[in-house]
């Protein structure tokens, strides 16, 4: 007797959303990332001065205004790889943005 369409949807759905954490690192160049360093921003405020302050992983970054090293981000949004510091502190390891942004 074969599956019926439901347990082959349930079945399917349950795959696609064990592999999503694991597809969303597929893009991070690995000079960036170890598997866990990096992760779409959570919360982004565009300082007066310029600046981009934020929150990633439950950390927090200031990127100041000028920082010449941001990399193209595939989906548009702003992603960071951050490595937590002995104090606490996060220490940036690469940015990514879309265009316009």
């Amino acid at each position: 007797m074969a599956p019926s369409p439901h347990v082959l949807a349930i079945v399917f759905a349950s795959f696609l959303l064990s592999a999503a954490p694991a597809l969303a690192h597929d893009w991070y160049p690995v000079e960036c990332c170890t598997q866990h360093d990096c992760a779409p921003a959570e919360t982004v405020v565009r300082r007066d001065d310029g600046s981009y302050l934020l929150t990633a992983q439950g950390m927090s970054i200031v990127i100041p205004a000028g920082y010449p090293h941001w990399r193209s981000s595939p989906d548009g949004r702003i992603h960071v790889c951050l490595r937590k510091l002995p104090s606490g502190s996060a220490s940036l390891v690469c940015a990514f943005r879309g265009a316009g942004l």
